[in-house]
């Protein structure tokens, strides 16, 4: 109890593994997204084919298939082309390997995105009311307003898509 608090040596500080540590986290999160973008379930298990730095990739790649869920790590020079959803992060292209019922996917889509057109069209009911924007806690008016922002990207990110598909 009468010894001092221990204090950081910033010598000690290794920045290359916290950027590589950030990267694998940005790696992981894509995976996640692209993931999520595609409706799969996290219980199963995908491969996963990135394009980029190949040393980087083959070091982070153990991390990338079990943190994201993933069956392998295919490392290529380029991605092959598809129709498939695309993430990159910096330097790196990642994109899951899944065969996909086209109409199937395309009438998902559709679903989605009506939903979110009804979405944004309910918050920009509320945003257009005058007495809404002047009665409700600038915090409501400030939330609605972000839930508008997140809903139009998100349309924008499932109408890209969706033009994919034909």
């Amino acid at each position: 109890m009468l010894q001092a608090y221990p204090e950081a040596d910033s010598n000690r500080i290794d920045q290359a593994a916290i950027a590589q540590i950030a990267l694998l986290q940005e790696l992981i999160t894509a995976c996640r997204s692209l993931r999520s973008e595609m409706n799969l379930s996290p219980a199963q298990r995908v491969p996963l084919i990135a394009a980029g730095d190949a040393a980087t990739l083959h070091v982070l790649a153990p991390y990338i298939s079990s943190l994201a869920k993933l069956s392998e790590v295919q490392i290529v020079a380029e991605l092959p082309e598809g129709d498939a959803a695309v993430a990159i992060v910096g330097n790196f292209k990642l994109m899951l390997k899944v065969e996909i019922d086209v109409a199937a996917e395309r009438e998902r889509l559709d679903k989605e995105i009506a939903r979110l057109q009804g979405e944004i069209v309910k918050v920009q009911g509320k945003l257009s009311n005058a007495s809404f924007v002047d009665r409700a806690p600038a915090a409501v008016v400030e939330q609605e307003r972000k839930r508008m922002a997140e809903f139009s990207t998100t349309l924008g990110q499932l109408q890209t898509q969706r033009s994919k598909l034909g």
